[in-house]
């Protein structure tokens, strides 16, 4: 339910970012040698088994703890409850090409997530408590602000479906979550989400067998308990920073540090995943989870031998498996 319109009035540092954005456009529509490759990039990201994944990892990153997916009429909506946009949030939505993410839960694919959605329709409209705004294609980062919209304590995203093909990609994407919910075991905030009126949570039952270890169970389409594995958290090595302040165009990037996961207990081919599930299917009995460099496509993960970064968090993830069985081996000796 949407509710009642209301009239609304822009924060402070709306017609700054609106400006920013227009100037952009303009500069890039009188040079069409910056205009052609910065909209064949835009269009390679539009696929509508992305979005419902790049809006989660987004709304994980603002300490969202439910998401609410749905569509009605045609219509796509996003819903979830973590924090709002603030002014340095809403100017990286206002922009293409560079993402602001500096807690490195996952290597951001250079800000494409809220783009993601435009491969569902032309006009995509986000409302929040202090935000009211559009975006259409033509012009993807420069914001329309909304007079009337409804007010609401959450964020909601919503786009017209622009036809029948796009529908059916993305409700076969909306069924693989609902029948399969592992991702949620490495989301670091959210616990549930309802897709079309069925949910699927994670609960945390308890300790596992060693330390730093979970039994988890997943609820979905069945229940299943697995469970989760995770390593000390350790800080990036140089080389690593490197490549990954070159992967995202940002040389004042700060890292935080990370850990790696190993799941045990998951149901048909195991995977690995970077949150995410990629299309990696390791010969072993356990999935993996790490943030991982990404292929462009985000199916696999970037050649191990050119990217120091995964190699770095291959080797941790062996480490953390041996020991794993050594502590349990050891406990139950």
């Amino acid at each position: 339910m949407r509710g009642e319109l209301s009239e609304r009035q822009p924060p402070s540092f709306f017609e700054d970012v609106s400006a920013a954005a227009m100037r952009r456009w303009q500069q890039l529509e009188a040079d069409p040698d910056l205009a052609v490759p910065w909209r064949q990039l835009f269009s390679q990201v539009q696929s509508p088994r992305h979005v419902l994944s790049e809006l989660l990892q987004n709304a994980d990153d603002v300490g969202a703890k439910e998401d609410h997916v749905s569509i009605d009429h045609n219509v796509f909506v996003f819903e979830h409850d973590g924090d709002d946009f603030d002014e340095e949030q809403f100017i990286s939505l206002c922009r293409f090409g560079f993402s602001n993410k500096r807690k490195l839960h996952t290597i951001g694919f250079r800000g494409i997530g809220f783009k993601s959605t435009f491969s569902l329709g032309p006009r995509v409209e986000v409302c929040t408590p202090s935000l009211s705004v559009a975006f259409e294609k033509k012009r993807f980062t420069e914001p329309i602000w909304l007079t009337k919209s409804p007010v609401s304590h959450r964020t909601r995203i919503s786009v017209t479906i622009e036809d029948r093909s796009r529908l059916e990609e993305l409700q076969k994407n909306l069924a693989e979550w609902t029948k399969s919910p592992a991702s949620l075991l490495f989301f670091r905030s959210i616990r549930r989400l309802t897709i079309s009126g069925q949910t699927i949570e994670r609960k945390i039952l308890g300790n596992g067998p060693v330390v730093d270890s979970e039994i988890v169970e997943l609820v979905g389409n069945k229940t299943l308990r697995v469970i989760v594995c995770r390593s000390k958290e350790e800080p990036f090595p140089r080389e690593a920073v490197d490549e990954i302040r070159q992967e995202r165009f940002a040389e004042d990037i700060t890292l935080p540090p990370c850990r790696v996961e190993i799941v045990i207990g998951l149901e048909g081919e195991q995977q690995l995943f970077v949150i995410l599930p990629t299309e990696c299917r390791p010969q072993l009995p356990f999935s993996s989870n790490a943030p991982f460099i990404q292929d462009p496509a985000r199916i696999g993960i970037k050649d191990p031998a050119i990217s120091p970064t995964n190699r770095w968090l291959l080797r941790r993830l062996g480490e953390l498996i041996a020991d794993v069985m050594m502590n349990w081996l050891n406990a139950h000796g």
